[in-house]
């Protein structure tokens, strides 16, 4: 469940609450010692909730340890750190969590734009896991989407063959399972595409993918895709020298991470802009976007008409 309501968009605060109230829970039971002495630790919240919690913490931009002003009961784990997790998790062959640890690592890097830490991290899943992906997981959809955008994304930087490979591997994967799902993978398709075509310098094709993968995610309700694709966007358009276009979308990432509860990743892209435009570049843009929602509202409201019935109940008629 966690995990679910991570990767679809979930409110991270909302979320976080949920994520303390079961890991108190869980604190309640173990954690103590035995007859023996030994402790008895409860593997649901060493291996499943510390780490979505720490995943939670770190991208609502509170890096507090645990404990101090919220109830997560910390001191009744074993490891505390996600990469401790992932090493626990490897030693005692525990899959399961493994592969949903290394999604949320993958995840959160590329959303805070550390993308070495990204490919450390989907390195260890194809190290793991690669022979497995054909057969759909729901924790794989996750990892297979942030393989492609991280290995274009080295493809770009290094012009290593092997890392546009792994791109098209995963994109046909992606493929693949969206022939059974269109309103899960639409969105991860198209931005996987608008990558590849960014990678392979055919600009006007990725550019019309960039936004219909933002706009698929908007009707899909993926808060944090739609903010990734906003940004890559922006990035895109910025090395294409568009900057106006560019600073709308990265404006339009920072509203889709804050609305999501991301404070963390939303100021790193304020921060980024402000070495990248001029304040009345971003100031400009703020104005527009600020016009056009109003424009929206206005006309959503103007087409619909309010009127009594015969019972004198108010109703809506949209015209």
């Amino acid at each position: 469940y966690v995990g679910r309501s991570f990767f679809s968009g979930k409110n991270i605060r909302v979320l976080i609450g949920e994520v303390e109230a079961l890991a108190r829970q869980q604190g309640n039971h173990f954690g103590n010692a035995t007859s023996s002495g030994k402790l008895v630790y409860s593997p649901l919240l060493q291996f499943y909730l510390t780490p979505a919690y720490n995943t939670l913490r770190d991208l609502q931009g509170t890096t507090d340890t645990p404990g101090k002003e919220v109830s997560f009961p910390v001191e009744k784990v074993m490891f505390s750190k996600n990469d401790d997790i992932i090493d626990a998790a490897i030693l005692a062959k525990q899959h399961g969590p493994l592969h949903l640890v290394l999604a949320y690592q993958a995840a959160k890097s590329v959303m805070l734009r550390d993308m070495d830490n990204a490919l450390k991290y989907t390195n260890l899943y194809m190290e793991h896991f690669e022979t497995n992906v054909s057969n759909m997981k729901y924790g794989s959809i996750w990892s297979i989407f942030y393989e492609a955008l991280i290995t274009f994304h080295f493809m770009r930087q290094t012009g290593e063959e092997h890392y546009q490979v792994r791109g098209e591997s995963a994109l046909l994967k992606m493929r693949e399972w969206s022939r059974h799902s269109d309103w899960n993978f639409k969105n991860k398709l198209l931005l996987i595409e608008a990558e590849y075509y960014y990678t392979r310098k055919e600009f006007d094709k990725a550019a019309v993918c960039y936004e219909a993968s933002i706009k698929s995610a908007q009707e899909h309700k993926f808060k944090p895709d739609e903010a990734i694709a906003n940004e890559l966007a922006g990035i895109f358009f910025f090395q294409r020298e568009n900057y106006l276009t560019s600073c709308m979308f990265f404006l339009q990432s920072i509203q889709c991470y804050k609305t999501w509860g991301a404070n963390a990743a939303a100021r790193r892209v304020e921060d980024s802009m402000g070495d990248k435009f001029d304040s009345d570049l971003i100031q400009a843009c703020q104005t527009e976007i600020a016009s056009k929602l109003f424009a929206d509202v206005s006309i959503e409201t103007s087409s619909k008409k309010h009127h009594l019935d015969d019972q004198g109940v108010v109703t809506t008629t949209t015209t």
